[in-house]
């Protein structure tokens, strides 16, 4: 999006944008770190209003993308865009949307951490993957649908571990080797 397109979208002037934000990047930086705040806010009551069991919560975090995927409005994520246009990694705009995607690994990871999950940081770094992928799948097709896929895939994961748990005996506990 162009700053003439934003003017005209904000209804003012140039010379007010300039003001309170000294460049494009600035406007930037505080719309992801606005996002960052209302996602994080919205991701937490979302998930925990619906289990008190942080097992049920990681399937839950798909549902809420569902959910937001087809929610009026929803234009895709301001953090992968953001990346994709600034993509020098020590680059402020760069930066922030990587402490966003950080952010949700640190919630995975403390959901499974609470579910004494085993092998949780490899558990987290799939389900993580799942959570990108349907983001991105969503954003690319404009509809819902992956987070569906998303969640039941996690479901399987999710199983999966349980049966890994039951069944030590079997060798199961064994993290691949990449």
């Amino acid at each position: 999006m162009s700053v003439d397109e934003i003017l005209v979208e904000a209804g003012v002037a140039r010379m007010t944008l300039y003001k309170n934000f000294g460049s494009k990047e600035e406007l930037i930086l505080a719309t992801l770190q606005r996002e960052d705040k209302l996602f994080r806010q919205w991701l937490a009551s979302f998930v925990e209003a619906r289990s008190t069991r942080p097992a049920d919560r990681i399937e839950n975090l798909f549902a809420g993308l569902h959910e937001r995927f087809a929610s009026e409005g929803y234009y895709g994520c301001a953090f992968i865009r953001a990346s994709v246009e600034f993509p020098d990694p020590v680059h402020p705009v760069h930066r922030i949307a990587k402490e966003h995607k950080e952010m949700i690994r640190s919630y995975i990871r403390g959901l499974l951490s609470k579910a004494n999950a085993e092998n949780a940081l490899l558990l987290s770094e799939q389900l993580y993957l799942l959570f990108e992928g349907a983001i991105t799948a969503s954003q690319l097709h404009g509809e819902p649908w992956p987070a569906e896929y998303a969640r039941q895939a996690a479901h399987h994961l999710l199983t999966a571990q349980k049966k890994f748990e039951a069944s030590p005996a079997q060798g199961l506990r064994r993290q691949p080797k990449y």
